[in-house]
């Protein structure tokens, strides 16, 4: 059943009266009204309950349901109910318990009599404490995933002694410990996962013989080396061995071993020269020895990898690439190679003429010199090129035909822009020394979806071209420029990608375009420290997914009035309006509609911008009573900066809704009265600044309570009696008052 909604009572009738009921599935059904004890009403011959995506189903979810006489299977996920196994009494023929993104406490001993389960599938539920022994009872488990839980203790030996055992996934964990010294059983298993724990120790050569494994993960533990025996041939073709100490003394029969492996990783492994083992593996697609301390690369290390198609040798930062030899004749089919952050400080001879790269990292090197016509056969191919952090000072001419992402920041380019093929979806060209006006041939550019275009940090001058073809652009960084005149019309009509506008740190005058409102994706609009002279831009506020409106230090008067709707910049995160000539009194209502600074965030810490797969958005603010550059923007952070105007009345009790901010500043203004008991209110500030303003009375105790509050300014005011004490305020100094 799915699309349905429950009221509890008729739900537990219905179950109730099923008395035949053998299989219940109940898929994205609303079941908000149902207490989970109504399963217990079920028909005690159910052998099928499955409860999906009923994300409104809550509570505790009643241990009996296990004791069911014929249940089998058993399937919950995507819901709000916390779950306690029975420590006796399970129902003896289950043979699948899955439960996923829920809420489980421990595994009880009591696992173990579950004789009869084929599939344990517990990730993601907050699980804690040990793997029990018993869980090696399990002769006839197939399935076996713990994952992503908290899971501690040691690894349990019990669990290598499944005979039938599959697939095995103890991942991000916190489990410790070492592997037994050898093995008798595991002859099925395939996958074997336990990335990102604790282990310690040798990795055992019996990993290395299983019959059936496929696919080995290790990484990110505290595993050591040396891996000296491969005593039997394999399956094996996926083995993930990063971030470990590895080392590895056996040559001779490696090859005959691991005849299938495709992928190998051994990044972070503290390996100083190319494993001898390597050279034989000669099906090997993807190999990734970053981060590692490889001195010497020779092409003849690669004459048996004829297959390889992913190298990855960043960060070995001694790294020296010999030009004895041809790669490209030894590595045929490579479409992939990163040679970032190796102190490179010349282009490899092979490059010129590897015909089959797509993807080329060559970034954080010291790669000095030009890229000049004769060099048109130069990864002619590439899709990908990222030469950016490096000593360029010339790139006249770009020879590949068909590159879709272009990154040259960071270099010392000087001269005019030069506008990549059309092709081009992202292009970085800041922070170099670029002068003259953006060309024409710019309006070409970007025909694929989300394009972006970051020429920041240059010296570049003129008018921006007034072209249709930027409308295909949804991340434009033109900021630290020198462009004039008037900004163009972006958004023509709205049918364009807009996201990121960011133009600060340039000349730009006249008002902004009315244009402006068709930007119906934008997120993120960035035009401070120009000229533009105009008012506040109320149609901007009915953009659905405006997040951060920078307009600081520019010529805007007038008054900042009350909105009509409700819905008025309802996704805004940051606004700076500081450095103006607002007027009038600060917006009531205004504030009561910024509905994207009224709760604290309980999601990840993601970036705006982060959906651009290389740029993320950054801007200036004054914050902790210093200008601070924001090189990412947290979506959790929450700030107002109306600071240096000319407001004047009281501060609105409304601000005291706004309990996500974080920075609030409404310093330099002709605000009165006293400050609103409110802004006690806003659990989250990490900095204050009323100061210079004509506020009287006293400090409301109430800000006491604002735990995160690390820098205060209420000095130059008309303030009375004593400084309110505890927590935060007694950190301050008296320059935080007077």
């Amino acid at each position: 059943m799915s699309g349905l909604m429950f009221e509890g009572h008729v739900f537990e009738n219905m179950v109730a009266n099923l008395t035949q009921l053998r299989h219940l599935l109940l898929s994205e059904v609303n079941m908000s009204q149902v207490v989970p004890t109504s399963f217990l009403n079920m028909s005690s011959y159910i052998q099928t309950l499955v409860l999906e995506n009923n994300y409104e189903l809550h509570g505790k979810f009643p241990e009996d349901v296990f004791r069911f006489p014929y249940l089998q299977k058993f399937r919950v996920s995507s819901n709000f109910l916390e779950l306690k196994f029975p420590k006796t009494n399970w129902s003896a023929p289950l043979k699948s318990l899955q439960v996923t993104l829920s809420y489980l406490e421990e595994l009880p001993d009591s696992i173990g009599d579950l004789t009869s389960l084929e599939i344990f599938d517990l990730p993601v539920n907050h699980l804690g404490g040990p793997i029990p022994a018993s869980l090696g009872n399990l002769t006839q488990l197939k399935y076996l995933d713990l994952s992503d839980n908290n899971l501690s203790g040691v690894l349990p030996v019990s669990a290598f002694n499944l005979r039938q055992v599959q697939f095995v996934d103890f991942s991000r964990n916190k489990l410790a410990g070492s592997f037994p010294s050898q093995v008798s059983e595991l002859s099925q298993l395939s996958i074997l996962d336990l990335d990102r724990n604790f282990l310690s120790g040798r990795v055992p050569s019996w990993l290395f013989s299983l019959p059936s494994l496929v696919l080995l993960r290790l990484s990110n533990n505290k595993l050591t080396g040396p891996i000296d025996q491969f005593d039997k041939v394999t399956p094996l073709e996926e083995a993930y061995l990063q971030n470990a100490l590895l080392s590895f003394t056996s040559e001779s029969k490696v090859n005959y071993s691991l005849p299938n492996l495709l992928s190998l990783n051994l990044s972070s492994c503290d390996i100083i020269d190319f494993p001898d083992f390597v050279r034989n593996l000669e099906g090997l697609r993807e190999l990734d020895l970053s981060n590692n301390r490889i001195h010497v690369i020779e092409a003849n290390m690669f004459v048996k990898l004829k297959e390889l198609q992913r190298l990855d040798l960043s960060h070995n930062s001694l790294l020296s690439l010999s030009n004895n030899g041809n790669l490209s004749l030894f590595l045929p089919n490579l479409g992939y190679l990163s040679l970032s952050s190796c102190n490179l400080t010349v282009f490899a001879n092979f490059l010129t003429i590897q015909e089959s790269l797509r993807e080329l990292y060559l970034s954080n090197n010291s790669i000095q010199g030009q890229i000049t016509k004769q060099e048109r056969t130069w990864g002619s191919n590439l899709v990908i090129l990222d030469l950016s952090n490096n000593l360029l000072t010339v790139v006249e001419y770009y020879p590949w035909r068909n590159i879709k992402v272009l990154r040259l920041d960071s270099n010392l380019l000087e001269g005019p822009l030069l506008v990549p093929p059309p092709s081009t979806s992202v292009f970085s060209i800041s922070n170099n020394k670029l002068t003259g006006e953006v060309p024409y041939s710019i309006c070409e550019f970007g025909t694929e979806i989300d394009a972006a275009i970051d020429l920041s940090h240059n010296n570049l001058s003129g008018v921006i071209p007034k072209c249709a073809g930027l409308a295909n652009i949804a991340y434009l960084d033109l900021h630290a420029n020198n462009f004039h005149g008037n900004i163009p019309d972006f958004c023509v009509n709205e049918n364009n990608m807009l996201s990121t506008l960011n133009l600060n740190d340039n000349d730009f005058d006249g008002p902004l375009p009315k244009s402006l409102a068709n930007c119906l994706l934008l997120e993120v609009l960035i035009l401070g420290n120009n000229k533009i002279n105009d008012t506040f831009p109320y149609s901007l506020g009915n953009l659905p997914s405006l997040q951060v409106l920078v307009l600081r230090s520019n010529n805007f008067h007038g008054q900042v009035i009350n909105p009509d709707n409700q819905s008025y910049f309802s996704n805004l995160r940051i606004l700076d309006l500081s450095h103006n000539n607002f007027s009038g009194y600060l917006p009531t209502t205004f504030f009561k509609s910024l509905e994207g600074m009224m709760g604290l965030a309980d999601v990840d810490m993601a970036y705006m911008g982060d959906r651009f797969q290389y740029y993320t958005d950054s801007m200036v603010l004054t914050m902790k009573g210093e200008e601070i550059v924001l090189e990412r923007i947290l979506t959790i952070f929450a700030a107002i900066d109306m600071s240096s105007n000319k407001f004047e009345g009281t501060i609105p009790e409304t601000v005291g809704n706004l309990i996500s901010l974080q920075v609030l500043n409404f310093s330099h203004n002709h605000l009165t009265g006293h400050i609103p008991s409110s802004l006690g209110n806003l659990v989250a500030l990490e900095s204050l600044d009323l100061s210079c303003n004509e506020l009287v009375g006293e400090i409301p105790s109430e800000l006491t309570g604002l735990n995160f509050l690390e820098v205060l300014n209420l000095s130059e005011n008309q303030l009375v009696g004593l400084i309110p004490q505890g927590k935060q305020f007694n950190t301050f100094l008296n320059d935080s008052y007077v």
